[in-house]
């Protein structure tokens, strides 16, 4: 015959508590939360290296929104409209250098685009006036042109006025856009 822990004077304490309903639970949760918290901290690791969140808390924006969901991986497709981030690579200036630019798509390969009398087209759809012009110390007219986006390039812009973007630097290559970004508000 086994002896039994029961039969020991710590054995009926514990089987005592083991019988307690709020202690069961107790002891349930407890082993939950063991398994749990290392559980979150593996996926929060596994999911902020591919997932952030963005500010953008600049004086003067280029998009109507302040936080965005950014996804760290080059998308398999680009589609206009969507938001997508890029390294200006020189395009912006210094202050831009390093960092990830989130802009919208506005022109793809094959799109037409056209600025006519300082005011932005693709597609023969209206875009809006080229409003740097003064900021950039250049004449209107300088940015007039028609060209069609070259194959493995899109353009990229602002929604709002004043936004320094593609219509005054030009084209990002496909291999340059290295995350996709959903606004939070």
């Amino acid at each position: 015959m086994l002896a039994s822990p029961l039969n020991k004077p710590w054995g009926r304490f514990v089987g005592n508590l083991a019988d307690n309903p709020r202690v069961r639970v107790g002891i349930q949760a407890l082993l939950i939360i063991a398994v749990a918290f290392p559980l979150a901290g593996w996926a929060t690791g596994a999911i902020s290296q591919h997932y952030t969140i963005g500010l953008d808390l600049q004086k003067r924006t280029c998009l109507p929104w302040t936080a965005y969901l950014i996804h760290h991986e080059q998308p398999a497709l680009v589609h206009r409209g969507e938001l997508a981030g890029f390294y200006p690579k020189g395009k912006m200036g210094p202050s831009f250098e390093g960092m990830l630019v989130i802009k919208q798509i506005a022109g793809i390969p094959g799109d037409e685009l056209l600025v006519k009398d300082d005011v932005f087209y693709v597609n023969g759809r209206r875009i809006g006036p080229l409003d740097l012009l003064a900021k950039l110390n250049k004449p209107s007219g300088y940015f007039d042109r028609r060209v069609v986006v070259p194959e493995g390039n899109y353009l990229f812009i602002g929604r709002l006025p004043r936004s320094y973007d593609g219509r005054y630097w030009g084209f990002v290559p496909r291999q340059d856009i290295v995350a996709s970004a959903s606004p939070l508000w």
